[in-house]
């Protein structure tokens, strides 16, 4: 029997019941929910157990070679099997073994690929599969959003990989001056009378600084980070606060953030609705994607106003967190009944967006980073040469 503590409003605010239970889908639980949280047992096994990797790669061709056999009306157990006599990797024999028996037994398939590092959405989805009973569907869904989730991923990755390689050699670059280049005008400055420069003596101040607290700014910089991860995995309501900030509040970020969070959603919905799920169904399914509280939050609100007789418009608009251009093609496909087309354009619309402010930010990036590179190299040649310039006048008079 499993524990879950859950979090709903009330006339008279937030209210938090546990409840334990089998299979908390077959429960009634009580409406306006905001949180739905398992309160796993400690388990001294799990710390000392690590979890069996497999590549994303690889799991993206498993589901894909699958998706192709059960389309071809093989049985999920012969395709399985065909999978199995094909793989030589003992993990991936093992992930297999283990699929094969949680769908053999009707045993929840995530808690049984709980042993294995992958995305999360293969357990979710596969859980999908066993209480809809439509396995082909789901498998296609799936397959299909791991490819384009692995295309986000490598599409982001290679949009920051120039900004990130430009500020590590930033930050080489000022490592090297500080501890190489500088002291070596420090002990010609130091023999001279003459009052030094502000920028010289700013220079050899920021040197001092590197040169004798370096070790302890980085160890007080990890610690920090440190504390923040802790919190941020310990307290929800510190973490709930971050992913509010992350969807509000950061310039630039936000919009690359809830702009890649929406396209994935509005993708499940497209890939769902495509599957011939309806629309409200979808929807719920579509949480297993979302894994910002804020943004769960949100969607919790558009489901339990759907749940109370609300259209669909309406419930996304009380959301707010959709732009005019959504709310408008949502409607439209409402009226109408066309929302498996509108949604696919919503899908275009977010994913248009989201390689928008990429591009934009790697633009912003640049040039920010050139001035820095500048500013620093001129401030440098000041407050090195100001003083040398200093000491041949006063040779000359």
């Amino acid at each position: 029997m499993k524990k879950y503590k859950i979090k709903f409003q009330s006339n008279n605010g937030t209210k938090t019941i546990l409840l334990e239970t089998n299979d908390i889908s077959k429960e009634n639980l009580p409406s306006n929910i905001t949180n739905i949280k398992e309160i796993k047992k400690f388990d001294t096994t799990s710390l000392f157990q690590q979890k069996k990797v497999i590549k994303e790669k690889v799991l993206i061709n498993i589901f894909y070679e699958l998706n192709l056999m059960l389309e071809s009306n093989v049985t999920l157990s012969d395709a399985l099997n065909i999978l199995i006599k094909n793989r030589k990797n003992k993990i991936v024999l093992e992930f297999l073994e283990t699929l094969k028996y949680a769908f053999s037994t009707s045993k929840k398939v995530s808690e049984e690929l709980a042993i294995f590092k992958i995305n999360y959405l293969v357990g979710s989805f596969l859980d999908i599969s066993q209480d809809s009973g439509n396995i082909v569907a789901n498998v296609k869904a799936l397959s299909e959003l791991l490819i384009e989730s692995h295309e986000i991923k490598k599409s982001f990755i290679k949009s920051i990989s120039y900004p990130i390689i430009l500020f590590i050699s930033f930050f080489l670059s000022l490592i090297s001056i500080f501890y190489f280049v500088i002291p070596k005008f420090k002990t010609i400055f130091e023999q001279t009378d003459a009052e030094l420069p502000l920028a010289t003596k700013i220079l050899l101040n920021v040197q001092y600084l590197f040169e004798n607290y370096l070790v302890i700014i980085l160890i007080f910089l990890l610690l920090l980070f440190s504390c923040f991860i802790f919190f941020y995995k310990k307290d929800e309501k510190f973490q709930y606060f971050i992913h509010k900030v992350s969807i509000n509040n950061i310039y630039l970020i936000r919009d690359i953030y809830l702009n890649m969070q929406l396209y994935k959603l509005f993708l499940f919905l497209d890939i769902m609705l495509k599957s011939k799920y309806e629309f409200h169904k979808s929807l719920v399914c579509s949480k297993v994607l979302i894994k910002n509280k804020y943004l769960l939050d949100k969607m919790s609100i558009i489901d339990n106003l759907l749940q109370n007789g609300k259209g669909i418009s309406s419930s996304f608009s009380q959301a707010k967190i959709f732009d005019d251009i959504t709310l408008n093609l949502i409607n439209t496909g409402e009226v109408s009944n066309s929302l498996d087309v509108t949604v696919s354009e919503i899908k275009k619309i977010y994913k248009n967006r989201f390689n928008d402010k990429i591009n934009l930010l790697t633009a912003l990036i640049e040039p920010f980073f050139l001035i820095g590179i500048m500013s620093l190299i001129l401030w440098i040649v000041l407050a090195v040469f100001m003083p040398i310039w200093d000491m041949g006048n006063i040779i000359k008079v």
